[in-house]
């Protein structure tokens, strides 16, 4: 007989937390490319990036094979997140000379 996994819901909040991570991501994209100049939501998504990255490790710590799937979803989050947040921040050099 063929023992079932216990799943918890750590590794399912995991998941949901590294999908609302990328759905927050592509709205403030969205909203950053064409409407606004702000980052609030691809920072957003960051933290709920984080937040499935580190449910997803501890149901993995708990035997949930969701949790996999969380890390992952969280880890695409931060990667593409970050990564848009570094090259769209605006850096400010000062031109102006004075002798």
């Amino acid at each position: 007989m063929v023992k079932e996994k216990d799943l918890t819901n750590v590794g399912i909040a995991s998941i949901i937390f590294g999908i609302l991570g990328l759905i927050f991501y592509f709205i403030g994209w969205f909203f950053y490319s064409f409407v606004d100049n702000r980052l609030y939501g691809i920072v957003i998504g960051i933290i709920f990036g984080i937040i499935a990255v580190i449910l997803g490790y501890l149901a993995k710590k708990q035997g949930d094979d969701y949790g996999n799937y969380g890390i992952l979803l969280g880890a695409l989050t931060l990667i593409i997140g970050i990564i848009t947040f570094l090259l769209t921040t605006p850096v400010y050099a000062e031109t102006s000379y004075s002798f």
